[in-house]
């Protein structure tokens, strides 16, 4: 009998070691998935949310800080165009040359004025599949007209109005050596009084010779001037300041 309670008291005292052991692995194994790598909250992403449009608002407005400050150049060089200019002649390098020494061909078709704020314009415009013309001189003549056109006892100043002229030779045709249906058929005088032009008084064909061509502005008083060509139509454009 005493060995048969021996036999219980021992086989009890084995069964709760083994519990014991079982329990403390179990316990480290829950402690173990407790430890894992700290993950993000949902405040703090929202926190990392809210500051990414803060970083891009601010390089927008550096943007177009930016912007503002490169457009300004843009606004004061288009302040007064006039104090660029001056009043010499302009002249087209090689000239006075061979007509055959210019490509082209350059024949007019019309002519016209215009009043701007600061100056007065002249454009000559080119039949379609010509160019502007590559050889020119134009320059002050004070009260005359330099002209190799007409009889040497022809004056042009009596037919365009002015107290001063600009007389503009250059390389180009208006077709009077060609067919006759080819000829200049645009303006041959312009009155600053029909636009309201405030310098520029008359502008007027004098004609050709010789594979030049001459035109005259007379004005009220010399002034800087500008000259530039211009494509499609082909245009020859003089600015005389007021």
């Amino acid at each position: 009998m005493r060995k048969i309670s021996f036999i219980l008291i021992a086989t009890l005292i084995s069964f709760g070691c083994g519990s014991d052991k079982n329990s403390a692995v179990e316990e480290t194994a829950e402690v173990s998935s407790t430890t894992e790598a700290p993950t993000t909250t949902a405040a703090e992403e929202e926190a990392v949310e809210e500051e990414a449009p803060e970083e891009e608002a601010a390089e927008e407005e550096a943007v177009e800080e930016e912007t503002v400050e490169e457009e300004a150049p843009e606004e004061e060089e288009t302040v007064s165009a006039c104090d660029s200019w001056d009043a010499d002649p302009k002249v087209t390098v090689g000239w006075p040359g061979p007509s055959g020494d210019f490509p082209g061909p350059s024949i007019q078709e019309t002519a016209r004025i215009g009043a701007h704020e600061g100056y007065d314009r002249w454009v000559l415009e080119f039949r379609p599949g010509s160019t502007p013309p590559t050889g020119w001189e134009i320059w002050w003549t004070g009260n005359y007209i330099d002209s190799d056109v007409g009889e040497e006892s022809f004056d042009p100043t009596e037919a365009v109005e002015g107290l001063e002229y600009l007389t503009i030779r250059m390389l180009a045709s208006s077709g009077w050596a060609l067919p006759e249906e080819e000829w200049y058929d645009g303006p041959e005088d312009l009155y600053g009084s029909d636009v309201g032009t405030s310098n520029l008084m008359q502008a007027s064909l004098m004609g050709d010779f010789e594979g030049y061509s001459t035109w005259a502005i007379g004005v009220d008083h010399e002034a800087t001037f500008n000259v530039f060509t211009l494509a499609g139509p082909a245009r020859l454009v003089i600015d005389i300041c007021h």
